[in-house]
């Protein structure tokens, strides 16, 4: 398989704790044996044993890994002049081969407010040197690797970032994982229906603004030409204060969608979107109309809504959630 070709995974849980990733398999992994993913993520900067640990307990030794790590303390001290670029570079190419020693089948790169700078600022041409150098010598040590990224989910609306350095044209990533969080904060934390959806068509309204400006490369329909070097758009969503029947609905379109987190950052609604996207992807219901069809063959009304009776043909009926999505304590990674 190309570097460059996009991979095809389903739906893809995201393994993390503030104690340790460790700490995350071992409270999540019930969760992970009943849903059976066709691949998980572990946000880590240490992936092994973990990941062994994984494939053993599902008896998938080929399982592919995402290994996903968080850089903004990484961004902070370079621009701060406490790391040299070197030493940077170094840390990022470690942590590149971490993930080619388990297998991995990519590195995701996590860059948010660590990377923000006033754009003309010393720290900000120190940054986006600093990125273009690293990137190209990860790709040169491990040209095999697949290279991902996550970060916020509308660029329009972050200017101080370095997009074009991340994502433009001479970037070696091949997707973005947006994250398209539609949880709210205070008395708006519990979305109501829909609201994903439509954070969505913004996140993309942005997304596509920000391909004008020559920010980022575009994301060339699969199979066309130029889709072995663009950037593929993908959704992250969040586990926890969304309704599940939209959560289901949208990761269901994308050749493979992630999901935060297990076990940390999932409610009953978050849990059971997940066991339902697993099934369904297990069962080859996936992609546009995914739901519909399978309550079609199913003898259900095709409304394309994951509700009690399709949840009972999915097997899962006592894993529907009976309640609105739950409030949560949220921890910061």
């Amino acid at each position: 398989m190309s570097m460059n070709r996009a991979i095809a995974l389903g739906p893809v849980p995201t393994l993390w704790s503030s104690d340790g990733i460790g700490a995350a398999w071992a409270a999540g992994k019930d969760l992970i044996l009943q849903a059976k993913p066709k691949a998980v993520q572990l946000h880590s900067w240490e992936p092994r044993p973990t990941i062994d640990r994984i494939r053993v307990a599902l008896a998938e030794p080929e399982l592919p890994a995402i290994v996903g790590v968080g850089v903004d303390g990484i961004a902070k001290r370079i621009a701060k002049g406490e790391w040299s670029e070197e030493r940077g570079v170094q840390t990022c190419v470690e942590l590149a081969r971490r993930a080619e020693d388990c297998g991995a089948a990519a590195l995701k790169f996590n860059a948010e407010g660590g990377w923000k700078r006033p754009p003309t600022s010393d720290e900000a041409k120190r940054l986006k040197k600093f990125i273009r150098v690293m990137l190209a010598a990860v790709r040169r040590a491990f040209p095999r690797l697949a290279l991902w990224f996550t970060s916020y989910d509308h660029p329009s609306f972050h200017s101080a970032f370095p997009w074009l350095e991340w994502l433009g044209r001479d970037s070696p990533i091949t997707e973005s994982y947006w994250q398209v969080y539609a949880a709210g904060l205070g008395k708006e934390v519990n979305p109501h229906r829909g609201k994903l959806a439509a954070r969505v068509r913004s996140s993309i309204a942005s997304y596509q603004k920000a391909i004008r400006d020559g920010w980022i490369k575009a994301d060339v329909p699969d199979g066309q030409p130029g889709d072995d070097v663009d950037l593929d758009w993908r959704p992250y969503v969040q586990l926890h204060h969304v309704d599940a029947a939209d959560t289901i609905a949208l990761v269901t379109m994308y050749p493979t969608a992630a999901m935060w987190a297990v076990p940390t950052r999932a409610d009953a609604h978050g849990r059971f979107a997940f066991l339902a996207a697993c099934e369904l992807h297990r069962r080859g219901f996936w992609g546009q109309g995914a739901v519909a069809q399978f309550q079609l063959a199913n003898n259900l009304a095709p409304d394309g809504v994951v509700g009690p009776l399709t949840a009972g043909a999915l097997g899962l009926a006592d894993s529907y959630p009976r309640k609105k999505p739950e409030a949560l304590v949220v921890q910061s990674p």
